[in-house]
């Protein structure tokens, strides 16, 4: 399917849907749904059944049961409510304390008996345990729960608490809570690649291995699912639902600190161990993490806010990995750039330095009766600084020194979010919103004796790589911004009845990186060059295709229907997803480095351009009629979690080209003219003489593969 076809077939496609069914709400809000029979167990039509909880800004909903006696209620923020049911000719009857959680939908059955409507029965009675409804499998965990959980309350600690789930990388796993980039695990074998945090309905999974990390202080719940996804959800791995706090008609806030110290911390080193060399071991240098959160009433029932703020530190000394003592002497007779040896500074052991802070503020706004607006705004500036430490070189097990690794700086990185919600009538609910993931990742020098300069060397020895920084042209193998952009769009329509909760959206996602001109730098890599050397003696020069930048763009665009079919004690869930997933790489004109001249990279379109219809049915039933047994089962067709372009001709140049170096006088300059191709001086010839260029048949997908 073509480009053009997309948007006109989507407009076909929404105006199916809308006429067929419209949406329940988003999973990160609960529904209270039931049937209501008189003393003699005969339905009851036309009975009020009204919700009332202070989390909600409107205080109260309504709804009115069917000709079957049956009612349902969705968007309701997570909370305690009162269910109150009236009808003429019988008593009022009142169930209180019933505790809804995101994502989940409780069962409340009434029966109601003869009499007047002033005469109330209260019932305060047990929160309904088991779903009946829904086929996903979910974890929630609410505030009460995350306060009181023995962790420091990052949502990265969530994978120790939900049953089957492991973490994405073994490198992440955190002992103590001190360990901020784990943010993806997965569950049941799944891709930790799916793993999506969603705010408000919007996902919020960054490209690029950009760090945000969720303020916990700032959450009223977080529900996990971990299988039977719906829908309204793209892919089938771990959803991690974030539930803000909304603020409310009383004042009230909360605050958290930890911190601790290397005289806090157990080894088992001992002599024996310092016998074979070992010196100390990998431990805190320090770690400290403070954080408040404020909210209340600006206007009662009308505007609410909810304000938080964290900062901290997390520094861990790295196990036989030190500073280079050598790193501000220099050798050799370079006029232009500065070689050195490495010695390591054992007073100096190398270690990570993660900083971080965050700012958010959230407004809700009652407008009427039957509109609400939310805006957010969340603002993260923080740094992996010294985090490539932890990380192998491609080649041979190469290992950075601190001073040859990279500060991961996201001096820019926010989130700004809207939402509407629409409650058109009893039946009706419209709900609409965007995010934006603004982000800059810019690789900085980690040390004030790494200038321009200061060539990288990697050092065969001993597997270290010191000086400064040349893995790949990516924003990690050197020095460089990654500039990231991502824009969501959601929509939807519910109609809801007592046997139906029908759903129709639109989603929307763009993505790109890269900007025209902000990776213009030649210093990308130092000298444009690094060295390799043995036992101190040069064996090769690599030179580097710099200044570089790959700009991709890609677009992701969603249309689903979705059904929950209530048919006596068996639900049905039935819904169908159409995905299009189109990118490409915009012209790219690179200026001329210190060994390419200027290169211009084509245009490239429908890279990928993929149209999936993937249908998701699952079934729960009341197995026993009393609604604390359901069996449920579900199967499903997913996309894998997709952002990026392929086949970026930028990415299909060769970066670098290797050649040996003999230096015969010693003077640890590479005494032959660096550009020409063959040997001459002290240089052999290009080990790849594309180098610079675009690889012929680099592009190794066929059309079928990118298409489809």
């Amino acid at each position: 399917m073509s480009g053009r076809q997309i948007p006109g077939f989507l407009t076909v496609l929404c105006s199916l849907l809308l006429i067929c069914a419209t949406a329940s709400a988003q999973n990160s809000n609960g529904s209270i749904v039931g049937a209501v029979k008189d003393a003699s167990g005969a339905v009851l039509p036309g009975v009020t059944v009204e919700v009332a909880s202070p989390v909600l800004i409107e205080r109260t909903r309504a709804a009115v049961t069917d000709g079957q006696g049956l009612y349902r209620m969705v968007d309701l923020r997570p909370g305690v409510y009162t269910v109150t049911f009236t009808l003429p000719g019988f008593s009022t009857l009142k169930r209180e304390g019933l505790e809804l959680t995101a994502g989940f939908t409780a069962t409340v059955n009434a029966d109601l008996k003869v009499g007047e409507l002033a005469e109330t029965i209260t019932v305060s009675g047990e929160t309904p345990v088991v779903d009946l409804q829904n086929v996903r499998q979910q974890t929630t965990l609410s505030r009460t729960t995350l306060e009181a959980l023995p962790t420091t309350g990052r949502i990265s600690q969530l994978v120790n608490f939900i049953p089957g789930a492991v973490i994405g990388n073994p490198v992440w796993q955190s002992v103590g809570g001190l360990d901020e980039r784990a943010n993806a695990f997965s569950a049941h074998g799944g891709r930790f690649d799916d793993n999506v945090p969603i705010i408000d309905g919007l996902p919020q999974r960054l490209q690029g291995g950009a760090v945000f990390v969720f303020n916990q202080l700032t959450m009223q719940e977080v529900g996990v699912e971990t299988g039977g996804i719906a829908a309204d959800r793209n892919t089938g791995g771990v959803q991690m639902n974030i539930v803000p706090r909304d603020g409310g008609n009383t004042f009230s806030g909360a605050f958290n600190t930890s911190h601790t110290s290397p005289s806090l911390q157990a080894d088992n080193l001992n002599d024996e161990l310092r016998a074979r060399g070992l010196s100390f071991s990998s431990s805190l240098k320090k770690h400290y993490d403070t954080g408040g959160a404020f909210g209340g009433p600006i206007l009662r029932d009308r505007l609410w806010f909810f304000s938080g703020t964290r900062f901290g530190a997390n520094q861990q000394y790295q196990q036989g990995n030190y500073f280079n003592k050598l790193q501000n002497q220099k050798v050799g007779t370079d006029p232009v750039y500065r070689v050195t040896f490495y010695e390591p500074d054992l007073s100096r052991p190398a270690f990570t330095n993660d900083y971080y802070h965050d700012v958010s503020l959230r407004l809700t706004l009652q407008a009427s009766k039957s509109n609400k607006f939310v805006v957010s705004y969340e603002a993260q500036p923080n740094c992996s600084c010294f985090w490539p430490i932890l990380e192998l070189g491609p080649q041979n097990n190469v290992q950075g020194t601190p001073e040859a690794v990279g500060a991961h700086n996201y001096k820019v990185n926010y989130l700004p979010l809207v939402t509407w919600t629409s409650t058109i009538n009893s039946k009706l609910l419209l709900e609409v919103g965007g995010s934006a993931n603004v982000f800059d990742n810019e690789t900085m020098r980690t040390d004030p004796s790494v200038g321009t300069d200061t060539i990288a060397i990697t050092e065969l020895s001993t597997n270290f790589r010191y000086g400064s920084r040349a893995l790949s042209l990516t924003h990690a193998g050197g020095y460089r911004i990654q500039h990231n952009r991502q824009y969501r769009q959601r929509a939807s329509v519910s109609y809801v009845t007592g046997q139906h909760s029908l759903k129709t959206g639109v989603d929307v996602a763009e993505y790109s990186e890269g900007a025209p001109g902000w990776a213009n730098d030649s210093s990308q890599i130092n000298g444009a060059r690094s060295y390799t050397f043995r036992d101190r003696v040069p064996q090769q020069v690599t030179i580097w295709a710099v200044p570089f930048e790959a700009l991709w763009r890609s677009r992701d665009i969603a249309a689903y229907a979705q059904d929950q079919w209530t048919i006596q004690k068996l639900t049905l869930n039935l819904g169908v997803r159409f995905n299009n997933f189109n990118g490409y790489a915009p012209e790219t004109t690179m200026p001329a480095g210190p060994f390419v001249p200027e290169r211009v990279f084509p245009r490239t379109k429908n890279a990928p351009n993929w149209t999936n219809l993937n249908p998701r049915i699952g079934g729960a039933y009341d197995l026993f009629g009393n609604g604390k047994t359901a069996v449920k089962a579900s199967i499903g067709r997913y996309t894998p979690y997709s952002i990026a372009a392929v086949d970026i001709p930028a990415n299909n140049q060769a970066a670098s080209t290797t050649r040996t170096w003999n230096d015969a006088n010693g003077n640890y300059v590479p005494d032959c003219d660096l550009h020409n191709l063959v040997a001459n001086g002290e240089c052999g010839g290009w080990s790849d003489l594309t180098f610079g260029q675009i690889r012929a048949g680099s592009t190794r997908r066929v059309a079928d593969a990118l298409g489809g």
